[in-house]
């Protein structure tokens, strides 16, 4: 229905540009009827389409009725791992595209000579949690999250954070398939130690010094990954499939 789209297009625009805020309500059936001069079916085909793009909540009962409903980065997650998994996407791919990131964040970084105050906290807690390998796991993936915050794109921080579920959960299942915890750790510790190199490049502004100390533990991190994950892709992550073992 053409009128229910045009209809979701004027709500979306209005959540988009601030004009109804998380939680707002907006006016029940029949006074959208009234006061759109449509169908009840094309009302209910507009919200519908709003509440499958996680825009609206519609709430049954006493008080129920539409209501505003801001989506989360696990929204945008979950949209873009559905796209990922269609496509068949290979979970290193996934890995080295926000490598780019990351690093091209590092670079930018760099360049402006910033002080990086937060990437400093996040880089001193990675490295607070060398040998606690689950918390050590999150740390890691927080400590891009700030890199790239930093850097100041918000669209490059909204991928990375929108593609944290599939890296996490590959980051998980090579921790618990661990039979020796020992190499593990050093691996911790190289990549703690260059967060630490990377942060002193960045203030002092060595830019390709800077690079190189993302590189140096960027690296390490897809070789070991590869040789674990061998072409699994994000749909047979999603499955819990793992290549076998050789």
């Amino acid at each position: 229905m053409k009128a229910a789209h045009a209809i979701a297009a004027e709500f979306r625009g209005q959540i988009a540009r601030g004009e109804l805020g998380d939680g707002d309500p907006l006016p029940v059936e029949n006074e959208l009827v009234e006061e759109l001069g449509v169908s009840k079916g094309v009302v209910r085909e507009a919200l519908r389409i709003l509440e499958h793009e996680g825009l609206v909540e519609v709430r049954r009962g006493l008080g129920g009725g539409p209501f505003v409903r801001h989506p989360s980065i696990g929204h945008a997650a979950n949209a873009m791992g559905v796209y990922l998994q269609i496509g068949n996407v290979a979970v290193m791919d996934v890995w080295l595209a926000r490598d780019r990131i990351i690093g091209a964040a590092v670079a930018r970084l760099a360049e402006a000579r910033a002080g990086v105050p937060d990437l400093a906290t996040a880089a001193e807690e990675l490295a607070a949690r060398v040998g606690d390998l689950e918390a050590y796991n999150v740390c890691l993936l927080d400590v891009h999250e700030t890199a790239v915050r930093e850097g100041g794109n918000d669209t490059e921080l909204m991928l990375v954070a929108a593609l944290r579920h599939v890296v996490a959960t590959e980051i998980e299942a090579a921790t618990r398939a661990l039979v020796d915890v020992r190499p593990a750790v050093q691996h911790e510790e190289l990549i703690a130690g260059a967060w630490h190199d990377v942060v002193r490049h960045v203030r002092a502004g060595h830019r390709a010094a800077a690079s190189r100390a993302f590189d140096r533990q960027a690296d390490p991190v897809r070789e070991s990954l590869a040789r674990w994950l061998r072409g699994t892709t994000v749909v047979d992550a999603a499955r819990g499939i793992r290549p076998p073992s050789t």
